[in-house]
């Protein structure tokens, strides 16, 4: 994390960018796929709902510093890794040209999510050992 801020803002500019990211993907999702492949849209729909979900689950685990808060956005942020991952191979196989400048993009979303939840997961880590010492030393 960057040592210049707290990492209770950058946890909430995260979960922002959760919350952003999911719209885009499905703002734009139905221009991507032709409308016979409605499961297609489907399983953006889902995903994307549960990255809104843990964001906002990020979001107030920041605000009230409650580490346990951060677990859903970290599962819902590797599902969404996953699909994105999964999605571009499919898409560079099965899509025409114009659609093919979505497989870098989701590979470069893709990899800035692996570094957000590296980050979250450390601040997790680093908040349940700072309470579980606090309650020892207690």
């Amino acid at each position: 994390m960057l040592r210049s801020m707290k990492a209770k803002h950058v946890r909430m500019v995260i979960a922002g960018l959760s919350f952003i990211v999911s719209i885009i993907i499905l703002g734009t999702i139905p221009t991507w796929v032709e409308r016979e492949k409605c499961w297609e849209i489907c399983v953006w729909k889902h995903v994307c709902l549960l990255q809104i979900v843990g964001g906002l689950c990020l979001f107030l685990g920041s605000i009230k510093s409650n580490q346990w808060l951060f677990l859903p956005w970290l599962v819902s942020a590797c599902i969404f890794i996953y699909t994105l991952l999964y999605k571009s191979v499919l898409y560079y196989f099965h899509l025409e040209d114009r659609i093919l400048m979505v497989v870098p993009l989701f590979q470069t979303i893709a990899g800035f999510w692996c570094y957000f939840v590296f980050d979250v997961f450390q601040d997790f880590l680093l908040c349940h050992g700072q309470r579980n010492h606090i309650n020892l030393s207690n």
